[in-house]
């Protein structure tokens, strides 16, 4: 594009059944802060941040089964120091740590767990 350049992700938009369930999973586990909330009359929105990455939550009555999106990627400084912190407060990985040394000139470094909606998550650390 010649008028304006991406940057990065603005948010990332996911639909949940529980709203107030995903935030205290967010604000427990991962550490968003609220960032903006509004009540319409026939929906919630939510929008939480932690850094640079912000999700914004769609209240609805039926979520997908296997989770609203593929996965959402939250990028952290150490991935292992990340996921033995959340593994201590009982969150499950899908994955052991994994390395992807074909992705990013250095490679990285990820593992995949679940949100409380089902949701794919991958903490993901660039080498």
């Amino acid at each position: 594009m010649e008028n304006f350049s991406v940057l990065g992700f603005g948010h990332v938009g996911i639909s949940v059944r529980d709203i107030a369930r995903s935030r205290r999973f967010y604000e427990e586990m991962l550490g968003f802060k609220v960032v903006w909330e509004y009540h319409f009359p026939d929906r919630e929105l939510l929008f939480m941040g932690n850094g640079s990455v912000v999700v914004e939550f769609l209240q609805t009555d039926s979520a997908l089964a296997d989770g609203p999106l593929n996965h959402l990627s939250i990028l952290v400084d150490d991935v292992e120091r990340a996921k033995a912190e959340l593994e201590s407060k009982g969150v499950k990985f899908e994955t052991e740590l994994l390395l992807d040394a074909d992705l990013y000139p250095r490679g990285e470094k990820f593992a995949i767990f679940r949100g409380p909606d089902n949701e794919r998550l991958q903490l993901e650390q660039i080498l």
